[in-house]
């Protein structure tokens, strides 16, 4: 993996200089908290600022930082087999609104980048499902029937479309889109300034009091409305909001190939390896440059990032001729019992505190929608979505239960086979600078780093501080990584995404201790 540049970063954050923001050192009022930088919360602060609220915006670590920089970027109301499952589910009116809804974001995002002339490479492009095996087509056939019943601009395709690779059918979605996330939300950040819209990196929200929120060092934002836009809500104990959501952990590889597909099509498998693949518009290389995701799991099954991420090159390599391996990474997504995201009231007791989250993949869509919707919300408005994606909507029974039953099992599941494991012990273990293990102290788990640039090891408390799951150590990324919930710290047990709220105890220890 040593060509890869592979320590987080993406293609789309190594060609964007972003504005930097100023850590929270007192108290503050504002109209409008927001509690997350990435697209979501971005895009609500927009919304309100544009309605002339005052807003202030604050984020664990840096703006635009996490997932947001670590995306495909696809913009797409084509969400995999969704429409058949919302029809069988739900019903069909559930199904077509949830598709307005999509196309609503969608026509939202390139409307804000024409109305404030943001170069953002946004661009129009055709959705393409696809199955390779010819016992899929089936499962494609009735995606096919539900864009018909619901009257969605979209062909059922049988090996028409001219790819670099073999397919079995292809369902196309029209008037979709993609981006280029980071250049558009600068433009979004611009307009923020002009606003006076507040900006705190390195401010994490810590819990709750009436309308008064409490950071990490001490200080405290009173608001009139709240938004938690961070990637998984944290306060998730108030609205039981840890059980609700499944990790999934996918990855990226940016490549660049002589035999691209189309650049008028978004590409997205539903058999074998099932790859994303798409264009990178205005990439500096003399070849058509590529990001293919993929190779996704749930966060219980660990599975090792260097690994996966060469599987995906694997996989990448069978689609097209590529040549340069340019980036990969590995994001996080939070899947819904129902395949639909938690948009609006944050629990049923405040009519001032609003969440958006569980966006199944399609944060880009559903960041934007989340904004339209909360902000009809503060204003008093009627949302034509709003009920549908209700955090407290019926999720309906069985589907319910067998998710709040589940995922306490499979956290159980990770710490017993973790509890199995046989660890070196802290005193004889040999690590390399720059290298991290599980190590025993005693009776007791230690997570064990050995840092790069001193003779310093670090020595963190191996329990997340958010309910208490064993911590995996990522090698590629040098975090230590929760498989239960998804919060992942630094080396020196600093939070850098929730739902923690609470760094690692950590001990620094000199190499001739």
């Amino acid at each position: 993996m040593s060509e890869f540049k592979h320590d987080n970063i993406s293609i789309w954050s190594d060609t964007v200089e972003l504005p930097s923001y100023p850590k929270l050192e007192n108290d503050i009022e504002t109209e409008v908290l927001v509690v997350g930088a990435g697209i979501t919360g971005l895009m609500n602060a927009y919304q309100l600022a544009m309605k002339g609220y005052k807003v202030t915006v604050i984020d664990t670590d840096y703006i635009l930082g996490g997932t947001t920089a670590n995306t495909t970027a696809r913009i797409m109301a084509q969400q995999g087999m969704l429409y058949s499952q919302l029809i069988r589910q739900k019903d069909k009116e559930t199904a077509r609104l949830y598709y307005d809804s999509q196309m609503a974001a969608i026509d939202e995002m390139e409307a804000i980048g024409r109305k404030h002339n943001i170069d953002g490479d946004f661009r129009r492009v055709d959705g393409v499902m696809y199955v390779e095996e010819d016992a899929s087509v089936r499962e494609l056939e009735k995606e096919a029937e539900a864009y018909k019943e619901l009257g969605i601009d979209g062909t059922l395709l049988k090996k028409e479309l001219d790819l670099p690779f073999e397919t079995a059918a292809e369902l196309i979605m029209r008037n979709q889109a993609e981006f280029h996330p980071l250049k558009y939300l600068k433009g979004i950040l611009e307009v923020l300034a002009e606003k006076d819209v507040s900006i705190y990196e390195h401010t994490r929200g810590k819990s709750l009091d009436g309308d008064t929120l409490a950071t990490n060092d001490g200080n405290s934002i009173h608001f009139r409305h709240l938004i938690i836009a961070t990637h998984f809500p944290f306060l998730d104990y108030q609205g039981l909001y840890f059980n609700s959501f499944k990790i999934n952990r996918s990855y990226g590889l940016v490549v660049t190939t002589s035999t691209p597909p189309p650049e008028n099509v978004s590409l997205g498998g539903q058999d074998g390896p099932s790859l994303t693949t798409r264009h990178i518009m205005g990439a500096d290389n003399e070849l058509p440059t590529l990001l293919f995701g993929g190779m996704g799991h749930m966060s219980y099954m660990e599975k090792d990032m260097v690994d996966q991420l060469e599987k995906l090159r694997l996989y990448a390599d069978q689609k097209t001729t590529n040549h340069e391996r340019l980036y990969a990474y590995r994001a996080q997504d939070l899947m819904t019992v129902d395949s639909m995201p938690y948009i609006g009231y944050f629990d049923t007791d405040r009519d001032n505190v609003f969440v958006a989250a569980g966006f199944n993949k399609y944060g880009m869509t559903n960041g934007v929608l989340s904004s339209m919707i909360i902000c009809d919300l503060i204003e008093g408005k009627d949302n034509r979505y709003h009920e549908m994606l209700s955090p407290h909507r019926s999720k309906g029974l069985l589907h319910q239960l067998k998710d709040q039953g589940t995922t306490p099992l499979e956290s159980m599941g990770v710490e017993a086979k973790n509890m199995l494991k046989s660890y070196p012990s802290m005193d004889e273990v040999d690590l390399s600078a720059g290298e991290g293990a599980v190590v025993r102290d005693g009776m007791m788990k230690k997570g064990l780093y050995k840092d790069e640039d001193s003779n310093e090891y670090y020595v963190v408390d191996n329990r997340c501080t958010h309910m208490g799951c064993s911590l995996s150590w990522n090698q590629s990324d040098r975090t230590w990584d929760c498989p239960c919930h998804g919060s992942r710290f630094n080396f020196k047990g600093n939070v850098i995404e929730g739902p923690a709220t609470t760094d690692l105890d950590v001990e620094v220890k000199r190499t001739n201790d």
